[in-house]
């Protein structure tokens, strides 16, 4: 095992919706009553995150509060639970910037400049918001205003928190500024020496050996093993030599995620005394403890209900747990703010402009869709036809000095003519449009000429194109008539329609569909936040577990489902006293197993496994005879029943 890697901060099992599972198991409780729950070192909130944006989905069953424990032995791991709670409560972030966010804070060792600014803000403003808390001010006053703090203050419970362990909490958002600086390079590839060792120059071929003899025998939950795992090996070599693992943007990862580093204690070794042992002074490290094994991939990126995922090819998944990883937290921000299931092709939006068509289905569907004519124009019933194929640039490209010396002719060539568009198709009745002043919603854009497309979409520059400016718009990114950027830019109301799609009855502009758009997110984030303020309670404790959590009486016999991390699988014996906490006869247990974990052999995990169901048995739990496969779980988690005789 790596004895540099103290801290975690991230799991190595898919998330558990803990109030569906403990709904399923029929805990007997009330509809009204409050759902308890505990969990013991997480290492990150994918539990938390999981399980309260699914809320709506046991509402037949339960519509009380939520109290959800967490209890984390390091103060950097709560303040890592608060902080990707609090971005996705943020509703100054775009929906796609807050995922993009969170993932990159979540699994990054480098961060974007941008995402280290908005963390330096963000940590400020916690900071601010717990010293708020803790000096006893309102929710809403000590958020200071910061979009879904106030939230979040008024869900926190901080009563299980000594002095010390609230100053620490407070030290780390401290720590988290941008003018701490600090050397992330230099420091992951100093654990990967000590790691490495004398292989330290053959590691690519020491990854390469994890990956294919560890990671592709783990398998993927669910899929046939033959296809192997989801993460993809070149994300696994990346992250495993950088430290990278999600890169969602064309941009410089520079700078550290400095939610990464804690303090580790321990003694240095001067002498030795009479019996052999080393002795010498305490001392504390400040600097990066984490992970450089075990992705982050195994947390969010392993498993999703969208089963177009997981399709395969030619004996490898078409997709990876990088899209998964951004399907799932879009999904969960989704029905966070709607209380509905995200709808989903089972392809992310991005991965859609960058592979196009890859079958005879997808290329005859394509061309379907596209036939009737310009694909950013709408027909004349004003039903949108589309995203522009890849073919309709070149085209655009080819035919832009005909388009623009013969629009004349072909606008004007009379009822039997026809308006040849970018596209290349027949465009009768969007020319008769065009030639009533657009009414409706299939006419050209002000200024056009012929059936011209409004809007190409195209994601990535490619050159000049007569009348078109590359730009980022409601749309998306791709090529925009001028005219119609123009009269957007100068707010006349001629620009194109957005919001419904082009020719759609509104009459948007591009700035009042974009405004429109920012105020029904707003209204969703709102609605969302007033959810969890009516509902949720979120309770930290750290430090000592006995002591903080399960040695209390008023906790004995409450809690209606525990969670319990790898690292900590200790915990599970008797003196720890999980099972006292746990309701009786009802309770149940739910264990992070090492069945990803690379450092072990297929049965090394088995013997890990065992010895799990060891301690766990001679607390008083009973292991579920299916592992809890049947409730959704994966052989990365172990179920535990109360014993019947207890």
């Amino acid at each position: 095992m790596d004895e540099h890697n103290v801290h975690h901060f991230w799991g190595i099992s898919p998330p558990v919706d803990m109030g569906a599972l403990a709904t399923r198991q029929g805990s007997g409780l009330g509809k009204e009553e409050p759902m308890r729950l505990l969990q013991v070192a997480p290492c990150d909130a994918r539990h938390t995150l999981t399980t309260v944006c699914r809320a709506s989905r046991t509402a037949d069953a339960h519509t009380g509060p939520l109290h959800l424990t967490v209890w984390e032995e390091e103060p950097e791991g709560l303040a890592r639970h608060l902080l990707l709670v609090a971005v996705m409560l943020d509703s100054s972030l775009p929906e796609g910037d807050r995922v993009q966010t969170l993932l990159e804070l979540h699994g990054n060792a480098l961060l974007r400049e941008r995402t280290a600014q908005y963390l330096d803000g963000l940590a400020r403003a916690m900071e601010s918001m717990l010293v708020g808390l803790f000096s006893g001010a309102e929710p809403q006053e000590a958020a200071g205003g910061y979009p879904g703090l106030a939230a979040l203050a008024s869900c926190l419970d901080l009563s299980l928190l000594k002095f010390a362990e609230r100053d620490a909490i407070t030290d780390v958002f401290h720590g988290w500024r941008k003018s701490e600086a600090y050397d992330m390079v230099q420091a992951w590839d100093a654990r990967g020496r000590k790691w490495y060792g004398d292989r330290y120059d053959f590691r690519r071929n020491m990854i390469d050996w994890d990956y294919h003899m560890r990671m592709i025998q783990a398998g993927t939950p669910g899929c046939d093993p033959s296809l192997g795992s989801i993460v993809h090996f070149h994300h696994f070599r990346h992250w495993r030599a950088h430290g990278i693992a999600y890169e969602l943007r064309d941009s410089a990862y520079a700078q550290p995620n400095r939610t990464l580093l804690s303090t580790a204690v321990g003694r240095t070794r001067e002498f030795k005394d009479r019996s052999g042992k080393d002795v010498g002074r305490s001392v504390t490290a400040r600097g990066f403890w984490s992970d450089i094994l075990n992705s982050p991939y195994l947390a969010l990126g392993l498993v999703c209900e969208e089963k177009a995922f997981f399709v395969g090819s030619n004996k490898q998944f078409s997709r990876t747990s990088v899209d998964i990883a951004e399907h799932n937290v879009k999904a969960l921000l989704h029905e966070l703010r709607t209380g509905e299931r995200l709808e989903s092709s089972g392809l992310a939006s991005r991965a859609k402009v960058a592979r196009g068509p890859t079958s005879i289905e997808d290329l005859a569907g394509e061309a379907e869709k596209h036939a009737g004519g310009n694909a950013c124009d709408t027909g004349v019933d004003g039903a949108d036809a589309g995203p522009l194929p890849m073919a309709t640039i070149t085209e655009v490209e080819e035919g832009e000095g005909e388009g623009a010396a013969g629009a004349g002719e072909e606008a004007g060539t009379g009822a039997g003519g026809s308006a040849k568009t970018p596209a290349g198709g027949a465009a009768d009745g969007k020319a008769k449009a065009g030639a009533e002043g657009g009414e409706g919603g299939g006419g050209s854009a002000p200024g056009s000429a012929g059936g011209a497309a409004p809007f190409l979409a195209c994601p990535s520059y490619r050159g000049a194109k007569a009348g078109y400016v590359f730009t980022t718009g409601v749309q998306g990114v791709g090529y925009y008539l001028e005219d119609a950027a123009a009269a957007a830019a100068s707010g006349t109301g001629d620009a194109l329609p957005t919001g419904g799609g082009p020719g759609t009855s509104d009459g948007l502009s591009m700035e009042a569909a974009a405004e429109k758009l920012r105020e029904a997110e707003a209204a969703a984030d709102a609605a969302a936040c007033a959810r969890l303020s009516s509902r949720l309670r979120l309770r930290l404790a750290t430090g000592d577990l006995v002591k903080a959590v399960t040695g209390r009486a008023k906790m004995q016999g409450s809690f209606d489902l525990v969670t319990l991390g790898t690292r900590h699988m200790h915990l599970a014996g008797p003196d720890h006293k999980l099972q006292a906490v746990a309701k009786p006869a009802t309770g149940v247990l739910v264990v992070e197993t090492a069945h990803y974990m690379v450092q072990l052999k297929k049965e090394q995990t088995e013997l890990f496994r065992q010895k799990i169901v060891e301690m766990a048995g001679s607390a008083g739990w009973q292991p579920s005879p299916d592992g809890g496969l049947a409730d959704g779980l994966t052989a990365a988690h172990a179920l535990f029943t109360q014993q019947a005789s207890r």
